[in-house]
């Protein structure tokens, strides 16, 4: 058995110091297939869309370059934004920083060895006519919708290669909610899913709710929806460990996530100026993120807002150590949002004990189940009598939530790689059932062209066995 894993995006967003949530995954997926499969999985970049096998030593020693610059990166420390934030929780100078440890620089994050240059030279790539051996009934991994706009260019590596494509599929946001997306966006993304629900033998999916976005997708459109295995993304280590620093009495709320309309600031922003001019205590607001687009009015209010900047500060960038610091020791982590594909902070959150007022969303009560508090995003009034009643020392809610949060189990991924490699063993040994015998000893597996007999009883085949697994 062979896995043909596509890095392009690490490859495209190896540059940058901070990954995004799908970066991580992909890179978590690189990490995985060299432990699991040292001999089985190849690595991939597409380039000028055509796909090159990269050199697996040069490979391995970049992802674990890449992994030790953005686990770096997560300390990058700045002492001003430190002490600024000491100043902003009224707590006393140096305290968060001393118990930290000695903050990390840019200039000290090691350069990716090999660098792009060196991995992607024509002798650290293998020609396509070395690669054939590799590619006969192996199966095609992308986690990262990478490279899926261009029908064509998937056909051709999928078909001509005789490959059998397994997809994750993050969220349907730009089709669902395009007026979150940028313009152009959801007729990006319908292109993505399309060769998704065109090539895929099998899928995987970050939760039910996306799940069943992409069947509905399917249905709308009329394409058939392949064998579809959900297994939601783990959550690290790290937010099982506890932070050795020291407590905050301030009563504060966090919101943490990209700063952009979807993620529903505005309100959150709105209710807290009505706190400052109307109650004698307000509890302060810790806005935690990058800035995305459109965010115009949020920035504003921010930086404008006279009434606002004694209780809300707007932090970019903090070291994880900090972060995960902040979001224990919060009355709540609030989590507003009007639409998510899956919600990882929320159960990062959830697993340091750290209480959540969150957005009546179906994927995070399929995430959370009864551990948070739960509240309609246009709510508004329950979104402040929540919060007026949780910034309370003695709030029953918030001990009540806390409660639950001892039942909270997160989820890891040790299930969900568990999962994926026992779909790419299902995929496998379907492939395997199907072969044809083209002379005595010699076996060809058929090549499951989209729309084809072969991919409709390839996609049948691995259906029934996942459901007979979950019958049982």
């Amino acid at each position: 058995m062979n896995i043909i894993f596509d890095i392009t995006r690490l490859l495209r967003r190896s540059s940058a110091f901070t990954p995004t949530g799908i970066d991580r995954v992909e890179l978590a997926y690189a990490r995985h297939l060299r432990e699991h499969y040292p001999e089985e999985a190849h690595f991939i970049g597409r380039l000028r869309s055509r796909p090159w096998r990269l050199n697996p030593d040069a490979c391995h020693s970049f992802i674990e370059t890449l992994t030790t610059r953005w686990e770096m990166s997560n300390e990058l420390a700045s002492r001003s934004e430190i002490s600024r934030l000491e100043n902003f929780l009224e707590i006393q100078p140096n305290a968060l920083a001393a118990g930290m440890e000695e903050p990390i620089r840019r200039s000290s994050i090691p350069a990716l060895a090999p660098s792009l240059p060196v991995l992607l030279s024509p002798l650290s790539l293998w020609p396509d006519r070395a690669c054939r051996r590799f590619n006969k009934g192996a199966v095609y991994l992308n986690v990262s919708h990478e490279g899926l706009i261009a029908r064509r260019d998937v056909s051709r590596l999928v078909e001509v290669r005789n490959l059998l494509p397994i997809y994750l599929v993050h969220d349907l946001i730009p089709i669902s909610h395009p007026e979150y997306a940028r313009p152009g966006d959801r007729e990006k993304h319908e292109a993505r899913m399309r060769t998704v629900l065109n090539s895929a033998v099998a899928t995987l999916t970050n939760s039910e709710h996306t799940s069943q976005m992409l069947s509905e997708f399917a249905t709308l459109h009329g394409l058939n929806l392949a064998p579809t295995v959900v297994s939601p993304l783990g959550v690290e280590q790290k937010f099982h460990d506890p932070v050795d620093l020291p407590p905050i009495d301030t009563p504060y709320f966090v919101m943490i996530g990209t700063i952009e309309p979807r993620k529903n600031h505005l309100t959150i922003l709105h209710l807290w100026r009505h706190l400052a001019e109307t109650s004698p205590v307000v509890p302060k607001l810790i806005v935690i993120g990058r800035r995305g687009w459109e965010n115009e009015n949020v920035i504003d209010i921010m930086e404008r807002c006279d009434a606002l900047s004694p209780h809300v500060i707007e932090c970019n960038r903090l070291p994880d150590q900090l972060l995960r610091h902040l979001m224990a020791n919060a009355r709540a982590v609030l989590m507003p949002s009007f639409a998510e594909g899956y919600g990882l902070p929320l159960a990062e959150a959830l697993t340091m004990g750290a209480p959540a007022i969150c957005s009546d969303l179906s994927v995070f009560r399929e995430i959370a189940h009864d551990a948070p508090d739960y509240i309609s995003p246009i709510d508004g009034a329950e979104w402040m009598r929540s919060i007026v009643d949780y910034a309370k020392p003695d709030s029953e809610r918030r001990a009540a939530q806390i409660e639950r949060l001892a039942h909270f189990k997160p989820p890891t991924w040790e299930k969900h790689f568990a999962a994926l490699d026992h779909l790419i063993e299902l995929v496998h040994s379907t492939s395997q059932r199907s072969a044809t015998a083209i002379r005595p000893g010699k076996y060809r597996t058929p090549s499951p062209v989209p729309g084809s007999a072969v991919a409709a009883r390839m996609r049948k085949n691995i259906a029934e066995l996942i459901a007979s697994e979950d019958a049982a």
